[in-house]
């Protein structure tokens, strides 16, 4: 009873209730959560600047997450997407048919070891990037997994 108790205050402190329908030590639960890196970049001028990619991952069912990826590349060059992945064993996977140079997009996302991993096999999901960015075979420490609460709240315009 004590890891039950232990275990939702966890994922309530993680993210809120929508992680409880994820807990039982499922894959959904070890990889929801909104994760940021601050490093340096830079570019062809010699130019030097900080720059931070953060992935979200919001479980929006025992099944199913929503997902964004805004990741930072040399000269800045950027990937961005956003939309639904659908966990299938222990891999949530983000499908978009219409893909990039006749192959589908289909990024998998999932934790291995101390890590978050992803990577679209097929480079399908290129039309998210500019020149110099990929979701090929990318991954993020857990170490930088905070609570969706700590998202930044978006802008007014």
């Amino acid at each position: 009873m004590r890891k039950g108790v232990i275990g939702a205050g966890l994922l309530l402190a993680l993210g809120g209730g929508a992680m409880l329908q994820a807990a039982g030590g499922s894959p959904m639960a070890g990889m929801a959560g909104y994760y940021a890196r601050t490093w340096q970049s830079g570019d062809v001028s010699g130019g030097k600047f900080d720059v931070t990619d953060e992935v979200v991952i919001e479980p929006i069912d025992a099944k199913q997450a929503k997902v964004s990826f805004a990741l930072n590349f040399f000269n800045g060059h950027t990937c961005d997407l956003e939309g639904t992945a659908t966990l299938m064993g222990n891999r949530l996977i983000y499908t978009d048919p219409d893909g990039w140079d006749g192959n589908a997009c289909k990024l998998e996302i999932w934790r291995q070891g101390k890590d978050l991993r992803w990577t679209d096999r097929d480079n399908g999901c290129h039309s998210y990037c500019g020149m110099r960015g990929t979701f090929t075979d990318m991954k993020l420490a857990l170490k930088y997994r905070k609570p969706l609460s700590a998202r930044p709240k978006p802008r007014e315009n």
